[in-house]
């Protein structure tokens, strides 16, 4: 008796539940709710009274706290923390909108727009999750809201961990599945270590679902299902969708591979993909209000404005530097928007004033040396790209040794990209002054 609650009760003499639960999902119990000090809805989630011990507690706390530390548009607002007969709750932003499994169950298929601007939404929130080293580990589309502005916003981070940091990286494994299977990344499956690009798969896998109405893998049973995104090649959606573009296809089935080193390497890839193509997007009846037309506005204007360069900034671990993220993100559009040379031109310019400060070796470099050279793959300058990441090669095994998973990525993308170049054509002898 002690564990229930009742609709209408007041928390802190504040907060005021609504006549019904909303929904059971997992460990939670969801409730709307009113904040009666600012006059707005919320919502309240609470520990399932039928799973209320120590280690459902602490992992709940643990799930709050890590949906406040991720500040970015694309994560619900954490208003409050708590304990109310017995039972540990969190008050959360109230979301206006439909999850992406019940929007494929009402629509179908999306217009394939939408799949990018959703697509891309997600990949820039997972930009800002790797900034803090947070790892999500359960993306799929009812983890995945869209409000009624167009907006998209990621929930439940009850799996997430954020790595070098021993508050949020451990969580117990007993009775409890750690993702969901078909769309949780191979590496989930097999207990490996996760990084930013399990991630990348669950946004693989969300994609395929948006754009086909199914997921990728759904077979009869689990068993086989495991072994279909264990052994078989990615699937593509293209089979199932005559419409849809090759390049968002061809996106897709990279997200989905196996082998984490054979995704793309970061979000930011997987957003100069999405961007341009998220510009057509057609009405979705019932699912938009007016609302849109306010915050697309307000959006509009944000994403004009320049990026400011700052001399220092602090890491998520801790380290001041130079700010790469704010340019970084300039040469991210300039390459959504078809602009690659110049794209290519401010990443190699933002190499080089890091490596003065922190040598060429170093991740973030190669990061940006990594993304100019794929841009001269866009622009079909293949004998100069591979020229770049010849020179990427022998950093990184200087810096790792041969062995490391990185360099080995990095000799199959050289292989890929051999294969294209003529056997006749010639590394090129750089222009002087070109580019620079």
């Amino acid at each position: 008796m002690l564990n229930l609650v009742a609709s209408g009760e007041q928390l802190k003499e504040r907060f005021t539940l609504g006549r019904y639960p909303l929904a059971h999902k997992g460990m939670g119990e969801v409730w709307p709710a009113r904040d009666t000090l600012l006059d707005r809805p919320v919502i309240v989630k609470f520990v399932s009274a039928a799973g209320l011990n120590a280690e459902a507690v602490r992992r709940f706390r643990r799930e709050a706290l890590l949906t406040a530390r991720l500040d970015h548009p694309g994560v619900p607002a954490v208003y409050d923390l708590g304990q109310q007969a017995g039972r540990p709750y969190v008050v959360l932003q109230k979301i206006d909108g439909i999850t992406l499994t019940d929007l494929v169950a009402e629509q179908g298929p999306l217009p394939f727009g939408w799949v990018a601007a959703i697509g891309a939404q997600i990949s820039s929130i997972l930009l800002a999750a790797r900034r803090i080293d947070l790892v999500h580990r359960d993306l799929k589309p009812s983890n995945v809201m869209l409000d009624t502005s167009g907006a998209v916003k990621v929930l439940d981070f009850g799996l997430a961990a954020v790595h070098g940091d021993d508050r949020y990286s451990r969580i117990t494994q007993s009775g409890q599945s750690l993702g969901t299977v078909g769309y949780m990344a191979p590496e989930q499956i097999l207990g490996q270590p996760t990084d930013h690009r399990t991630d990348l798969y669950g946004l693989g896998a969300t994609l395929f679902d948006l754009l086909t109405g199914r997921p990728p893998f759904d077979d009869m049973t689990t068993m086989t299902t495991v072994r279909r995104q264990l052994d078989g090649p990615p699937p593509r959606p293209a089979p199932l969708r005559a419409d849809i573009p090759a390049e968002l296809d061809d996106l897709v089935h990279a997200l989905l591979a196996v082998d984490p080193r054979d995704r793309p390497a970061s979000a930011a890839d997987a957003y100069s993909v999405l961007a341009p193509l998220s510009l057509d997007r057609p009405p979705l009846p019932g699912v938009l209000t007016d609302a849109a037309e306010a915050v697309q506005s307000y959006a509009a204007i944000v994403g004009r404005v320049p990026q400011q360069t700052r001399p220092t900034t602090a890491t998520a671990s801790g380290r001041t530097g130079f700010a790469v993220e704010p340019t970084a993100g300039e040469a991210d559009r300039l390459h959504a928007a078809g602009e690659f040379r110049a794209a290519a031109r401010l990443w190699r310019q933002l190499a080089e004033r890091h490596a003065r400060q922190h040598g060429g070796e170093d991740g973030v470099v190669f990061g940006l040396r990594l993304r100019a050279a794929r841009a001269h793959v866009k622009l079909g300058e293949h004998s100069r790209a591979l020229r770049l990441l010849q020179e990427l090669l022998q950093s990184r095994v200087r810096a790792d040794g041969p062995a490391h998973p990185e360099v080995l990525g990095l000799r199959e993308e050289i292989a890929r990209l051999t294969e294209k170049q003529p056997p006749s054509s010639p590394l090129p002898r750089p222009t002087p002054g070109a580019d620079h």
